[in-house]
């Protein structure tokens, strides 16, 4: 019964909300495809210095016996903390909703910068990167990017609405209370992907690149 309630409160929150959803989400994905076209811009220089820092992390990989999971986790989750506080703090005021999208935006460049360099630089093995270390984890870091977008600009306009009410500080800080339990519970998705981060890509980028990636010209599938 709960699961259900839960269930009907998010399609009514979506329902109310699509506009926002819709905006948020033509943000992120204009983020991706600049992200993606910069990749065609940069110099052949500039990818090779891409390339070289990639092979380094798979070198690193490849030899030391133990890699350092507990501090992966810990810079996964501070990033990630890190968006989810600045998007919190953009919503608290109605002058800065603007900042939100632009956060959103952001994210969506460097997940499309890093994709589109990966398999533009290794073919069919960066296509295999992105789908067994990049895309696993999107799947929590995007809808809680665009729950988080709606939820700052959905209380950034209602703090516009009721800007010129009487107690304002009093009705806003019964407000920031819920707001922020909303931020709490998509932290807590960032936790698990975090997990993922830390301990299930390090295996995977070790035993199925790491050696591939320290020679320069390794076999590729599909032409560049």
């Amino acid at each position: 019964m709960n699961a259900l309630k839960i269930k009907i409160n998010i399609m009514l929150h979506i329902r109310e909300n699509i506009a926002l959803y819709l905006l948020v989400v033509f943000v992120f994905i204009t983020g991706v495809a600049a992200g993606g076209f910069t990749v065609s811009s940069i110099s052949a220089e500039q990818r090779l210095y891409l390339a070289d820092y990639l092979q380094g992390y798979s070198y690193i990989l490849g030899n030391q016996p133990h890699v350092d999971r507990p501090m992966i986790f810990i810079k996964a989750m501070l990033q990630n903390v890190q968006t989810a506080f600045f998007i919190w703090l953009f919503g608290l005021s109605y002058l800065s909703t603007p900042l939100v999208l632009i956060t959103v935006g952001i994210r969506g460049f460097f997940l499309g910068f890093t994709v589109a360099f990966l398999i533009d630089y290794y073919a069919f093995n960066g296509l295999f990167m992105v789908l067994t270390c990049i895309l696993p984890q999107s799947f929590i870091h995007i809808p809680c990017l665009m729950v988080m977008g709606v939820l700052a600009l959905q209380f950034g306009i209602e703090r516009f609405k009721i800007r010129k009410l009487p107690h304002l500080k009093q009705m806003r800080l019964r407000r920031i209370a819920p707001y922020t339990f909303k931020f709490v519970l998509i932290i807590i998705a960032f936790f698990i992907s975090s997990l993922f981060e830390a301990f299930v890509v390090p295996l995977v980028f070790k035993f199925l690149f790491a050696n591939m990636l320290k020679v320069k010209d390794f076999i590729t599938f599909l032409p560049k």
